[in-house]
């Protein structure tokens, strides 16, 4: 399993927004006649929103080609916010955008937790 490269910048405290699954967790069926709520899953991942700010170019086409070689695998990943590593998969391709000074990057990534701790 691969391991998400390690950069030279790390992220700052805004770099970091995690939510969990609203779908996966409960369902409510009335039909039964029984407003019971149910586990639809018995794991629920937590989804992050992965922000880092002023990325050099070098770092940029590190995180490109690990995107390219692992788009569609499960690989492991440091939260710095948890001090705890996930595994885990892309929910979609990494955003990139200039960051105020040239040649300097602002990547979004969305990661998914592929299976518990």
């Amino acid at each position: 399993m691969a391991t998400f490269p390690t950069l030279s910048r790390t992220p700052g405290v805004q770099g970091y927004i995690e939510d969990t699954s609203k779908d996966a967790v409960n369902i409510a069926s009335k039909a039964s006649g029984l407003p019971v709520v149910n586990k639809l899953f018995t794991f629920d991942p937590k989804t992050w929103k992965y922000s880092l700010f002023l990325v050099s170019q070098a770092d940029k086409e590190t995180i490109a080609a690990f995107y390219e070689a692992n788009k569609d695998v499960p690989f492991s990943w440091y939260n710095y916010q948890e001090s705890e590593t996930y595994e885990v998969i892309f929910d979609g391709p990494p955003a990139y955008s200039l960051d105020k000074i040239k040649m300097r990057w602002h990547i979004n990534l969305m990661l998914v937790q592929y299976s518990p701790l």
